[in-house]
């Protein structure tokens, strides 16, 4: 790094009172709810250091040194400008890039203060080397936004917005790679279809938001009551699926029988008590090493222990499902 001097160097000395200066003017044309969320501790303890990034990366520009260059350290601290905002909302980068702009114009300022007896073309010089290292900054942000909402909408199309589990596209992904475990490795694992009992009447008879909500407190139960390594996910509706890696039959009907007492004991229904789902088992090799023959199997015997009105049911081998379980 080039040795600070100068105006830049007491650009650096005066770090804290310019991190206070940008730290209002960021305030002052932000909504209160804007001010609210803003992390006014983060940008107090990381603002400054940033400030030194800047002034150094200017110096070493007019050094013939590349401004843009971040060491991993100030790219880290220029990337944190992206969480002022919510990297996630809509026009996020538009304010990142209004905020760089503010604190630039500050650092600008200062620096005018610093080279007012100068001539015009070393002030030049100075802005130009500024904005270049301000320009490193901001790209530098603008990269921790991308790759951020990169992740998110990664996670969005895997993701089912009401619950926080696995989607059919998540759980697509999961089956195909157990099925592929399993004739490479030979490693076991079970199928669970779950179906919410009488959901439909509880949004009739109470309206969608108390569907939703016995839709969300389900998946809670479902999340609690599965093992770290098993795999659950909303396909949609009323419908649920765990997928759990090294379970015969007996070991996932166990977990199926967990699962149905979980959503019984934890879930009620609205002002007509506890709420109670089917849940059809299948497991591979015994019923199948397809997936689509797998969900097949767990859907009929889901089906027969609704229609039996029986907790759990597991498949067969010869594919007519077997109820077993307690009445819900």
């Amino acid at each position: 790094m080039t040795p600070l001097r100068g105006p830049l160097a007491r650009l650096d000395r005066s770090r804290d009172e310019l991190a206070k200066t940008w730290l209002v003017r960021l305030i002052e044309r932000a909504s209160l709810d804007e001010i609210r969320e803003l992390p006014t501790e983060q940008i107090a303890r990381e603002l400054p250091d940033l400030i030194t990034d800047i002034v150094q990366a200017a110096s070493d520009a007019g050094s013939g040194g590349d401004p843009y260059h971040l060491s991993e350290e100030q790219a880290a601290r220029a990337a944190s400008l992206a969480a002022l905002r919510g990297s996630g909302r809509e026009g996020a980068a538009g304010e990142v890039a209004r905020d760089v702009a503010s604190l630039q114009a500050v650092l600008v300022a200062a620096l005018r203060e610093e080279l007012a007896d100068s001539d015009p073309e070393t002030f030049a010089d100075a802005v130009e080397q500024l904005v270049e290292a301000t320009g490193a900054v901001q790209a530098a942000a603008a990269e921790a936004l991308l790759r951020s909402r990169a992740r998110e909408l990664e996670s969005q199309a895997h993701t089912d917005p009401l619950t926080g589990l696995g989607n059919l596209r998540s759980l697509q992904r999961e089956l195909a790679r157990l099925v592929e475990l399993y004739k490479r490795y030979r490693h076991p694992f079970a199928l669970l279809l779950l179906d919410i009992d009488g959901l439909k009447r509880i949004n009739d008879a109470h309206g969608h938001p108390a569907g939703d909500r016995v839709l969300v407190q389900v998946a809670m139960s479902v999340r609690r009551a599965v093992r770290t390594v098993d795999v659950a996910a909303r396909l949609g509706g009323d419908e649920f699926c765990v997928l759990a890696p090294e379970q015969d039959v007996k070991g996932a009907g166990t977990l199926a029988e967990r699962l149905a007492a979980a959503v019984t004991s934890e879930v009620a229904n609205p002002g007509e008590g506890p709420v109670g789902i089917s849940v059809g088992v299948a497991a591979c090799p015994e019923h199948g090493e397809e997936a689509d023959v797998l969900v097949e199997t767990a859907d009929r015997a889901m089906y027969v222990a609704k229609a039996a009105g029986e907790m759990v049911a597991l498949g067969s081998v010869t594919g007519d499902p077997l109820a077993e379980g307690a009445k819900t």
